[in-house]
């Protein structure tokens, strides 16, 4: 008996230790729709044009659309912006202003052409198929003006394929700095429905953003997010609707704890840590944690299948290398890792 009040004991003291911000704490999740969105298609004829306010924007690889009669193939990239303004004064509200840190972050994208090897009504698009795509943070925002974006979402009216990529562009430094934060697979779905995307019928599905330490920080001050989608594959083909398409807007969903952010155990307590384990009877994890680093979503919800990779941006203007300090989608020490410590602390101790 005394030994099992001890095992109590122990265990109550070392799930207070380990609580801190990671505890019992609340947790909440806010989102907010982009604020402006477009996409950049390097068909020689329309490389020159604004696409935003189009209803639905391409991330393709090198492809054409002869079912449309687009011969040419062409590269498609799409950019997206969120103002965490609002995330940031709801989370101030409900945890007091610096006493939250973001946990999670991940968009929720529609698509209103989803069936494979079915060509979209728009021939500017090309035609769904199966790969896999990059979604990159930039740290240039100024390819969208907020203030005057208005409720479709206008980018800048000069942003354009050859403004980005061609010689001596106006945008030519928009990628400088882009850090990947994740590489994500399109299997396509079972629905076209053209604009009618209400009531969630336009293939919604959740891509998972991983913890990168700028994005979490602009969240946390309220600025604003880019991401840029790109094909990371030579097959890709995913349209995703625009902020004007009608019930499919794409939105950003950020979760957050009470408290500051979690800091490294100081080694004296560590080794306390670790003494208090072994005297519950609890060995040394045999296995590392498993980063996730690549998402693979199902047609449908939410993404059910991680695995690890590190690829490269095929798009003309190349990412920098990891030699270069390229981040992939960061080691993801989620508060749960902790809380499986605590959880099988207590069942031992049952």
């Amino acid at each position: 008996m005394q030994h099992k009040l001890f095992k109590q004991s122990a265990s109550a003291t070392l799930a207070a230790l380990l609580a801190g911000p990671f505890g019992a704490a609340s947790a909440g999740t806010l989102s907010v729709d982009s604020v402006a969105d477009t996409y950049l298609n390097s068909d020689p004829v329309l490389s020159n044009r604004d696409w935003s306010n189009f209803g639905a924007m391409g991330i393709s690889a090198n492809l054409a659309n002869p079912a449309k009669g687009m011969t040419t193939p062409r590269t498609m990239d799409a950019l997206i912006a969120y103002d965490t303004a609002a995330i940031k004064s709801g989370f101030d509200a409900e945890f007091g202003a610096g006493n939250w840190h973001v946990t999670d972050v991940k968009v929720k994208w529609y698509s209103n052409y989803d069936i494979l090897g079915v060509a979209p009504t728009n021939p500017q698009l090309n035609v769904p198929a199966a790969g896999a795509f990059h979604i990159s943070l930039l740290t240039d925002n100024g390819w969208f003006d907020a203030a005057s974006a208005g409720d479709k979402g206008f980018a800048n009216t000069d942003l354009n394929w050859d403004s980005v990529f061609g010689a001596g562009g106006k945008y030519g430094k928009l990628l400088d700095g882009a850090q990947v934060l994740g590489t994500y697979s399109y299997g396509g779905g079972n629905f076209n429905g053209g604009n009618n995307c209400l009531n969630e019928v336009c293939a919604p599905r959740f891509w998972d953003l991983g913890a990168n330490a700028d994005l979490y920080d602009s969240i946390a001050n309220g600025g604003f997010v880019s991401l840029f989608g790109s094909a990371a594959d030579s097959n890709v083909s995913y349209i995703v609707s625009q902020r004007s398409a009608a019930g499919a807007h794409p939105q950003l969903f950020v979760r957050a704890a009470a408290g500051v952010a979690a800091v490294p155990l100081p080694a004296g307590l560590s080794l306390f840590l670790s003494g208090g384990l072994s005297l519950l009877g609890i060995g040394r994890r045999r296995g590392p944690l498993v980063p996730s680093k690549v998402q693979v979503g199902p047609a449908h919800n939410a993404p059910t299948l991680w695995a690890n990779e590190k690829s490269r941006s095929p798009f003309d203007k190349a990412l920098p290398s990891a030699a270069e300090g390229l981040r992939t989608n960061g080691v993801l020490y989620r508060p749960t890792a902790l809380s499986r410590i605590i959880s099988n602390t207590l069942e031992r101790c049952s």
